[in-house]
C-alpha cells in the first residue's frame, strides 16, 4: 500500500515539475517581449512576468523537483537490473540539467540580464517536451522498451542533439539598456 502510494505522489510531483519546467521558458519570453517595449509600458509588464516566474520557480520548482528526485529514489529499488531503467535515469539526469539551465536563465532575467534570445527560450520549451516524452514513455513501455532499445535511444539522443546545437547556435540577442 505504501508503495501505491510513494508512486502516486511520485507521478503528482512529476507532472507539476514539468508543468513548470514547460512554462518558464513561456514566461521568459513574455518578459523578453516587454523589455522590447518602450520603459514606460514595458516596465509593468516586465515586474509582472518577474514576480510570476519569482513565485512559480521558488515556490513550486524547486520544490517539487527535490521531492521528484527524493521519491524516486525511493521507488527505484526494484528497477535497479534492468536496462530501460539506466536509459530512463539518464534522462532524468540529462533533465536535472536543463533544470538548472532554467535556473540559470531565472537568475540573469530577474537581474534584467537579457543572455538569450527569444528562439533560444523557444527551444528550452521545446527541449522540455521531448525530456518529458521520452521520460514518460521509458516508464510506461518498460516491459517493450528493451525489444527497441537501439533504435529508441538512437532516435531519441539524435533529437536531443540536434536540440542542443540549435539551442546553442542560436544568435544571442541583448538588449542595451
Amino acid at each position: 500500500m505504501a508503495q501505491l502510494f510513494l508512486h502516486t505522489l511520485h507521478i503528482i510531483v512529476v507532472i507539476i515539475w514539468m508543468g513548470v519546467l514547460l512554462f518558464m521558458p513561456i514566461l521568459f519570453i513574455y518578459q523578453m517581449n516587454a523589455a522590447e517595449i518602450s520603459a514606460a509600458e514595458g516596465k509593468p509588464a516586465i515586474e509582472q512576468c518577474k514576480k510570476i516566474s519569482r513565485h512559480l520557480w521558488i515556490g513550486f520548482g524547486w520544490p517539487v523537483a527535490i521531492l521528484t528526485i527524493i521519491i524516486g529514489l525511493a521507488l527505484m529499488h526494484p528497477f535497479l537490473q534492468s536496462s530501460w531503467f539506466w536509459v530512463k535515469m539518464a534522462f532524468v539526469a540529462a533533465l536535472l540539467g536543463f533544470h538548472h539551465i532554467i535556473h540559470f536563465a531565472f537568475k540573469a532575467l530577474q537581474k534584467d540580464r537579457y543572455e538569450k534570445s527569444v528562439a533560444q527560450f523557444h527551444s528550452l520549451g521545446y527541449a522540455g517536451i521531448i525530456f518529458m516524452v521520452s521520460i514518460v514513455a521509458l516508464a510506461v513501455l518498460k516491459n517493450t522498451i528493451n525489444q527497441f532499445f537501439s533504435v529508441g535511444v538512437l532516435l531519441v539522443g539524435l533529437v536531443l542533439i540536434l536540440l542542443t546545437v540549435r539551442f546553442m547556435n542560436t544568435k544571442k540577442i541583448r538588449i542595451k539598456r
